[in-house]
C-alpha cells in the first residue's frame, strides 16, 4: 500500500509540475487563456487517471495493461470534446481556434508521452 501511495504522489507532483510549467510557457507568450484551460484539462484527466490507476492496483493488478489502453483512449475521447465544444463556441474566430488547438494539442502529446514513460517505468518496477 505504501508503494501506491508514493507512485500516487509522485505523479501527481510531476503532473503538476509539467503542466505548471507549460502553462508559464503559455504565459511568456501571451496565450494564458489558451494554456489556462489546457492545465485544468490535465490536471483534471490526470487526477482521474490516478484514482483509477491506483484502486485497480489494489484490486486487481493484472487487469493494468488494459486500464493504460482504456485510459488513453478516454482522455483523447474527453480531449476531442474539448476541442469540438471550444470551435463551437469560438466559431466566429478561426485564429483563437487555431492556436487554442495547437496549445491544446501539446499539452496532450506532453502529457501522453510522460504517462507513457512513467506508467512503463511503473510497470517494470513492480514486476
Amino acid at each position: 500500500m505504501d508503494g501506491l501511495k508514493k507512485t500516487t504522489r509522485e505523479y501527481m507532483i510531476s503532473t503538476l509540475f509539467f503542466t505548471l510549467s507549460m502553462y508559464i510557457g503559455t504565459i511568456t507568450v501571451g496565450m494564458e487563456d489558451y494554456g489556462l484551460i489546457s492545465a485544468g484539462f490535465h490536471i483534471l484527466c490526470s487526477a482521474a487517471y490516478i484514482g483509477g490507476w491506483q484502486a485497480l492496483a489494489r484490486r486487481s493488478p493484472e487487469t493494468l495493461p488494459k486500464y493504460y489502453l482504456a485510459g488513453s483512449a478516454f482522455r483523447l475521447m474527453a480531449a476531442a470534446a474539448v476541442l469540438l465544444v471550444y470551435c463551437v463556441v469560438k466559431r466566429d474566430n478561426p485564429e483563437a481556434i487555431k492556436w487554442f488547438s495547437i496549445v491544446f494539442i501539446i499539452f496532450y502529446l506532453v502529457m501522453l508521452v510522460f504517462d507513457a514513460k512513467f506508467f512503463a517505468k511503473v510497470s517494470k518496477t513492480r514486476k
